[in-house]
């Protein structure tokens, strides 16, 4: 199995790093990561600029983006803090990307499955208003999903929104639920 995930946090040892690691400390299979913000490696995932070259040709930004157009992975993980109740502004620029699809006419083919780890703390990611403020980011994380053809099921699903009481290194039961997704991802692909 390979699995692709889209990183989107900027921090390399933070919250979502750290639930991250738990993934790939219990994942035994390839791995590539398309990293949303720009590094010292990586210039990180460009926004759309809705030239709209994509009508006839592959999109002119050369990025990781093309990662994720490759459609060679069996599992897309997405994991990523919270920021205002969304997904940080180079996690929309990855959306913002999916626009490829609309002028191409193309699509992914490959069914995968989608795993979803999302980190917050504070205000932007606390109940407000007799509603969730992760809901937003759970949204766009979908559609990620959608338009990748990847299935995703709430199970697979990891939410450690209390960061800035408790770190998501000692937060056990996300910790935990992690270590769930991958044996349940082994069981459903056969593997296991």
């Amino acid at each position: 199995m390979k699995a692709l995930i889209i990183f989107g946090s900027p921090r390399k040892t933070g919250d979502t790093a750290n639930l991250l690691k738990t993934f790939l400390n219990n994942f035994e299979g390839e791995v590539d990561f398309v990293n949303a913000f720009p590094n010292a490696s990586n210039n990180g995932v460009s926004a759309c600029i809705n030239c709209v070259a994509c009508k006839h040709a592959d999109c002119v930004i050369k990025d990781d983006f093309f990662k994720i157009l490759k459609d060679d992975y069996d599992i897309l993980v997405v994991a990523s803090p919270i920021y205002m109740s969304n997904l940080p502004g180079p996690m929309l620029n990855v959306i913002s990307r999916f626009n490829y699809f609309f002028h191409s006419g193309k699509k992914l083919t490959k069914q995968k499955l989608g795993v979803l780890i999302l980190t917050g703390g504070g205000h932007g990611a606390k109940r407000m208003q007799g509603k969730t403020n992760e809901d937003l980011a759970i949204r766009q994380a979908e559609f990620i999903f959608a338009k990748t053809n990847a299935s995703f099921y709430e199970e697979n699903m990891v939410l450690s929104l209390n960061t800035d009481k408790t770190p998501a290194k000692y937060d056990y039961l996300a910790q935990q639920k992690i270590k769930q997704i991958v044996q349940n991802l082994y069981i459903v692909a056969g593997k296991k």
